[in-house]
This record gives C-alpha cells, structure tokens and sequence, in this order.
C-alpha cells in the first residue's frame, strides 16, 4: 500500500494537483466506465436470452422462471425482439431477509441476426423458459442500387 501512496504523489507531484480528476472526470473516462459498469450489471441483461438459428427459423430461448405469461409481452421489429414485463415477488405479504433474484419491471431487446417474418411468430413456456420462434425471411434478395 505505501508504494501506491508513493506512486500517487509522485504522478500529482509530476503532473499536478488535479491529474487525477482530469483522468477520472474526463467525459471519455465517464462514458467508458458506465458502459463497463453495465456489462457487470444485472438489471442491463435480464432476463438472459440465447439466440438459435437454423435453416428457416430463428429460436430465442429467454429465462424467466417465476412469470406469469400475463405479465409479458412480445414485439419483433425488424431484426430485434423486445421483450417487456414484470417479475412479481412470490411472497409480497413477507418481509424481505435476503433477495438475489430480481423483481420489478424489465425491458430488454435482443439482437437477432437478420430480419425476420412476422407471419409465423410463436412463443410458449418450455420447462421454465420463453421459447420463441420466429420464421426466416428466406425470400429476402440483394436489390441492385443504381448510381446517377
């Protein structure tokens, strides 16, 4: 610990009183640590999804144990699946002692790897996980762009 103190007053001693808020205070600095932050972040990444693809379907298999189906909905837009809802606590009448799940409202879109065909869409609860299939757009083609 004391080579650390010493090496902090050396870099203030070299560079000046404020050298480091002008490195932790910096709008890059800012920006890097909340977008690092919020891969640590479990709220960012609920509920865990996994993404499938084969032939002619895309499967989203998304965790959350514990929800009712009443209290989600779907949305596919494009190339991206938006899921929305809100995880309730079991036992709302008890006093909390200990709590690792999550609870509230959630929202998170998931990133699918083309764009997909809304005709065809289903989704059901499968051993405690949201199965959500969503046909390929096979017929999809290059379109020739031309230049003036």
């Amino acid at each position: 610990m004391d080579k650390l103190l010493r090496w902090r007053d050396l870099a203030q001693k070299m560079h000046g009183r404020d050298f480091w808020s002008a490195v932790f205070d910096s709008p890059q600095t800012k920006d890097f640590m909340s977008s690092f932050l919020k891969t640590f972040d479990a709220e960012s990444n609920y509920p865990r999804a996994d993404v499938y693809q084969k032939e002619t379907e895309i499967v989203v298999l998304i965790e959350i144990p514990g929800i009712r189906k009443e209290d989600v909905q779907l949305t596919v837009t494009g190339d991206r699946l938006q899921i929305k809802g809100t995880v309730h606590p079991p036992y709302p009448k008890h006093t909390n002692v200990t709590t690792e799940r999550f609870y509230g409202p959630f929202e998170r879109t998931i990133q699918l790897p083309e764009i997909v065909q809304k005709e065809g869409v289903s989704a059901k609860f499968v051993n405690g996980l949201l199965e959500v299939r969503l046909p390929r757009d096979l017929k999809a083609t290059a379109t020739s762009i031309n230049i003036e």
